[in-house]
């Protein structure tokens, strides 16, 4: 029987397997059942990797991310709660410090360094599964930094301040991914601003996907896969998206299955894209109604991984989750 990572990897070439692949974002949902508290999960190695180890016990998920991750939100505010900071990183004087900075190596940044060092630790614990992390992608950094209305301004008012902004931010992503690559982790960005529920198709024509294809193109060239996921409805965007080259697309569920699968089948791995509020308010019958649908749009395509459209609540009923796999890996026959 194939491995996760073997699933995995035959969807990327586009290979047959045993069944479809199931691609959960998880974070620390065991966390309780293994013992820990969330806030150890999010920021004690060793709790981490128990945690993790208790979630493979309890689902047979293909892939797997990296935990203590501080591109994460819950676990930013986290860490940024234990060093005594504000849970913002908006910077009020980025105009005047863009021109100063430089991309800071990911092992010089303590917080991204620790990640790293849990990605090693995951790699020698998890050799079967497909692993990967998060990156936060390049428009939704930018926009932390200069606050989301400021940012909209500057599509108007400074449109070079804004194209600088996005260098840095697109150089710094890119430095984080292959840093993660290194290990033999795959990057998974989420950029979840440069949905069309923030933007306009226009907005993400000029100030996005020149930066997403530099990035696609940066990982690709060192040899790694590159997953990208946009939070919301991106249905008028996806040719767009399509025509950067992504190795793996995971769409939410606001966004059409079906129409990605019109335009893109064979063009990427496309995952996705149950909605994650079933995982809470949904019966067991919802959830494998709404995983058949997928099954049936996806039609048997050797490049489609089933999973939730975006992180699974941590309110989610394990039994929720725990069913919903079962009839993946039952009714996913390749």
């Amino acid at each position: 029987m194939p491995t996760g990572k073997e699933r995995m990897e035959a969807a990327f070439r586009g290979e047959k397997s045993d069944r479809t692949p199931v691609f959960l974002l998880l974070g620390g949902h065991y966390a309780e059942k293994a013992g820990y508290s969330l806030e150890q999960f999010l920021t004690q190695p060793d709790a981490a990797i128990e945690v993790s180890k208790i979630t493979v016990d309890e689902l047979e998920s293909d892939a797997l991310f990296v935990p203590l991750n501080p591109l994460m939100p819950d676990a930013q505010e986290a860490f940024r709660k234990l060093m005594g900071k504000p849970p913002s990183i908006k910077r009020a004087d980025i105009k005047e410090k863009l021109p100063k900075w430089g991309v800071r190596l990911p092992r010089e940044d303590p917080l991204f360094s620790a990640h790293l060092d849990m990605c090693e630790r995951m790699v020698k614990e998890f050799p079967d599964y497909h692993l990967n992390t998060m990156i936060g992608g390049p428009w939704s950094f930018a926009l932390e930094l200069r606050g989301a209305n400021e940012a909209m301004e500057d599509i108007y008012d400074d449109k070079q301040f804004l194209f600088d902004l996005m260098e840095f931010t697109t150089n710094t992503v890119i430095a984080r991914c292959l840093a993660a690559q290194e290990i033999g982790i795959t990057a998974f960005v989420g950029d979840p601003s440069a949905g069309m529920s923030m933007i306009s198709p226009k907005v993400y024509r000029e100030h996005v996907k020149p930066f997403h294809k530099k990035l696609v193109d940066a990982v690709q060239a060192e040899g790694g896969h590159l997953g990208l996921h946009i939070c919301g409805y991106m249905d008028p965007i996806y040719e767009d998206v399509l025509e950067l080259g992504v190795d793996g697309l995971s769409i939410d569920a606001p966004s059409s299955l079906e129409k990605l699968f019109e335009v893109g089948r064979g063009k990427t791995v496309i995952i996705g894209n149950v909605d994650p509020m079933l995982f809470v308010e949904g019966s067991r019958e919802d959830l494998e109604n709404m995983a058949q649908k997928c099954l049936d749009l996806a039609a048997k395509d050797l490049k489609y991984v089933i999973g939730p459209g975006c992180q699974i609540p941590l309110q989610a009923k394990l039994d929720n989750i725990k069913a919903f796999v079962d009839y993946c890996h039952t009714h996913g026959t390749l």
